[in-house]
């Protein structure tokens, strides 16, 4: 196959550090957070990184080896990364446990160090929150520095770090950012290797929530609302036309900013197509949906009418299928998301959903996917237990009362479970599964629950000690 990128960086410095996304090469250089460190540390003079994927065992750059390079980056976004940063590091012949590495900083980032405790025997530093800042001055102290990981103190000053051999007891500030700074050479493939967005330069809109849905992370944990206004955005992607090479822009955020038409226009009058991985109902109207030219456009109604209102979320039946209606005007199909699960849910909550993916369908090609609820630390509902036997039952009933849709296994949904909400014995379990080539299954993680290696979810809450701000 064909492996041809645009905007990859490639420079000769003595401190080299490696980049990981622990799952395959489409998913994660579509990462724009794999982006923003990718650009930080090889616009640092002394400094160079080079990107390593579950599927790429060499460096995209250099062909080099894992092992040589001096610090190990683990960008970590979904619960499997756990399991697949500690696969890579036995597989490469590198020390899982701190203690009994001499060579390697292991160093970990991304949303799901809003509980880097599940790691704590493992990494030598966490970065919680954003990075944009705190990853230069640590950048600035590691050249400082004559032996970085004998020194590890020194990192201890910086804000958002997380330290285990020096943060004993303490409690750790979520570092928040102004939304100053965007990666202009982001690595674009035009081979034959497929990515999540084809082609596509991606542009960070806003960060954060203005809804705290009771089940999101990103309302409650990962920072207050921000936005970049239209004039930053275009300058932005007229800088990274000089550094890269893309068709179409992904417009990026969990909540967009209400000039979003705007954005859109001024966006597409430079040539570009522009694409919204998801919308919120308000941000679907006459001027938005034609501007975008998407076949397929997603919505998450998540629920039936009521439990929406339980979780935050305002909007009626009716509203949705205004907005389809509106859709089938201008695109082929819909994408619906549905959790199901919730706290309080009942049969007639299903029921309803089932209903409204009926009418759907009677309005326009619809496909649909539910997800069992994994309860995520920080939110609302991080109490909630993930009954297994009642989500099957639950299952059963989507299944036998509608058909062609998609439902997350419910197996792989409880190992995210037992991570997401899981403290340091979680972690140790994993360890020592992957130490022993041992299979990591739901099974073993039921029989670890019933022989009381491990509790889920943890009565200490450890996670509770990382300060997060909305």
């Amino acid at each position: 196959m064909r492996f041809t990128e645009y905007g990859t960086i490639k420079k000769k410095a003595h401190n080299r550090f490696a980049l990981i996304y622990p799952d395959v090469y489409r998913a994660g250089n579509s990462n724009l957070g794999l982006h923003y460190v990718y650009n930080i540390i090889n616009e640092k003079d002394g400094f160079l990184i080079e990107r390593f994927f579950s599927d790429f065992e060499r460096s995209i750059e250099t062909q080099d080896m894992l092992k040589n390079f001096k610090a190990l980056l683990f960008s970590l976004n979904y619960e499997y990364g756990i399991i697949n940063l500690l696969r890579i590091l036995k597989k490469n012949n590198i020390p899982l446990l701190r203690k009994d590495r001499k060579d390697h900083l292991v160093i970990t980032g991304g949303p799901l160090n809003v509980n880097p405790f599940i790691l704590d025997d493992v990494f030598d530093i966490a970065f919680i929150g954003d990075a944009e800042r705190s990853l230069v001055e640590f950048l600035d102290i590691y050249l400082s520095l004559e032996n970085p990981k004998k020194q590890i103190e020194e990192f201890g000053k910086i804000e958002g770090l997380y330290i285990p051999e020096i943060h004993k007891e303490n409690r750790i500030k979520r570092r928040i950012e102004k939304l100053e700074y965007h990666p202009l050479y982001e690595p674009i493939q035009w081979g034959d290797f497929e990515e999540s967005f084809n082609k596509t330069f991606l542009l960070e809109v806003s960060r954060g929530c203005r809804n705290r849905c009771s089940f999101c992370l990103t309302g409650n944990a990962l920072g207050p609302y921000r936005e970049r206004s239209k004039e930053e955005l275009i300058k932005i992607v007229k800088e990274g036309q000089k550094r890269t090479k893309f068709e179409r822009i992904a417009l990026i955020g969990s909540d967009m900013p209400s000039s979003l038409d705007e954005i859109i226009k001024s966006l597409s009058e430079l040539g570009f197509q522009i694409s919204l991985p998801s919308l919120k109902l308000r941000d679907i109207n006459e001027k938005t949906i034609p501007l975008l030219g998407q076949e397929t456009i997603t919505l998450a109604p998540e629920s039936s009418e009521q439990m929406r209102a339980k979780i935050g979320k305002f909007y009626k039946d009716e509203e949705f299928f205004e907005k389809i209606n509106l859709i089938k005007k201008y695109s082929k199909s819909v994408k619906l998301y549905f959790i199901f699960g919730l706290p309080g849910e009942e049969q007639k909550d299903l029921d309803e959903i089932i209903n409204f993916i009926k009418q759907s369908r009677k309005i326009i090609r619809t496909k649909s996917s539910f997800n069992p609820f994994v309860p995520k630390p920080h939110t609302p509902f991080e109490d909630h237990i993930f009954d297994f036997a009642e989500l099957k039952e639950k299952m059963k009933y989507i299944n036998a009362n509608i058909k062609d849709v998609k439902i997350e296994d419910l197996k792989s949904a409880f190992i995210q479970y037992a991570i997401s909400v899981g403290g340091r014995d979680v972690g140790r379990f994993i360890i020592e599964a992957v130490e022993n080539d041992s299979n990591i299954t739901y099974s073993s993680f039921k029989k670890g629950i019933e022989k009381n290696e491990i509790e889920v979810p943890s009565k200490e809450k450890e996670w509770k000690r990382i300060e997060v701000s909305v």
